[in-house]
């Protein structure tokens, strides 16, 4: 692709030679001549081997001006690097009874497709995957190797990356007498369009209703999402996020690494929650938190800067301890 034909996609300004061929993209440092790099905001350019650079400013080698280098350069990643995927239904694939299939469906080597599911338009199911009775798939869904999907209805656009286990039983049980007993699940997850969710995740079905998943939202991997639970829109779940049952997150919520949740627990919009945090009671909207158990990060910071002063209040009260002993 010519470097004049990137500038266009980009809608950028083109400084230097329009007609310099590029084969890919690198970051500053290991960028060659046929590939193009960009300058994050901030970021110093020591030397660079690349072909071109995405600026917000005419740099000394060709360059393409554009108010958001970076978005830019995302942009141009989804093109250089899209991903072929396989095409038609294996002979190797197991499809049962009923099953409605839309056009330009892929299905891969040993994939099971239950009883009266429905496949939506170039979606691709990749080797190994199960997808259960009556499940709906979306269009343009991409669910990868190893994935099991059960009592669901997943969204256009969705992508699942391997070892999901989407739509199992919640963990309930009730104690009658001293023994654990297993409460039935009849509920569904619902996950709605244009979400991702990373391997080794797992969304456990409601007992009754739905666990809902909002549009845009995206999980990281091994995240598990406990029955009855409702994620709003446009969320960012981080790796190993523990959400206890009937959790109820609104839009645009954040989620660090590590976070646990507690069951019942509601949580506003535009909520960001530190990594390693514990939630422990509601949090109201457009709140930071962070610690265990959470609390606005503002205090969480006091709290810590008190703790790392206890040392050496330690030894003064040792020191004055020493001073009465000997008045004494």
């Amino acid at each position: 692709m010519k470097l004049c034909e990137i500038a266009e996609i980009l809608n950028g300004e083109l400084f230097g030679n329009p007609n310099i061929e590029i084969k890919g993209l690198a970051s500053i440092e290991d960028a060659k001549k046929d590939q193009v790099t960009f300058r994050d905001e901030g970021k110093k350019i020591v030397s660079t081997n690349a072909g071109a650079i995405i600026s917000k400013k005419e740099e000394n080698i060709p360059t393409i001006v554009v108010e958001n280098p970076k978005a830019s350069f995302v942009k141009l990643l989804s093109i250089f690097s899209a991903q072929k995927h396989p095409s038609g239904i294996s002979k190797k694939a197991i499809i049962e009874e009923d099953v409605e299939i839309g056009n330009d469906v892929s299905i891969g080597h040993l994939a099971v497709i239950d009883d009266y599911a429905k496949i939506g338009d170039k979606s691709i199911i990749y080797p190994k995957t199960y997808i259960g009775r009556e499940v709906v798939i979306g269009k343009e869904t991409v669910i990868y190797p190893g994935c099991v999907i059960m009592n669901a209805r997943v969204g256009d656009r969705v992508i699942i990356h391997s070892g999901c286990v989407i739509g199992d039983d919640g963990f309930g049980y009730i104690n009658e007498e001293g023994r654990n007993i297993k409460i039935p699940h009849q509920g569904i997850v619902i996950i709605e369009d244009d979400v991702e969710i990373g391997t080794n995740t797992t969304i456990d079905r409601a007992m009754v209703g739905s666990t809902t998943i909002g549009s845009g939202t995206k999980i990281d991997n091994l995240v598990q999402i406990g029955h009855n639970c409702t994620i709003g829109k446009n969320c960012i779940i981080v790796a190993q996020v523990g959400i206890s049952g009937s959790v109820k997150i609104e839009d645009n919520t954040v989620i660090g690494g590590q976070v646990g949740i507690a069951d019942h627990i509601r949580i506003g919009k535009n909520v960001k929650i530190a990594a390693k945090s514990g939630v422990t009671k509601d949090i109201k909207e457009g709140s930071i938190v962070s610690g265990f158990p959470a609390k606005p990060h503002s205090e969480e910071k006091r709290l810590s800067a008190f703790i790392n002063r206890l040392p050496k209040l330690v030894e003064k009260v040792k020191r004055l301890e020493e001073l009465v002993k000997n008045k004494d």
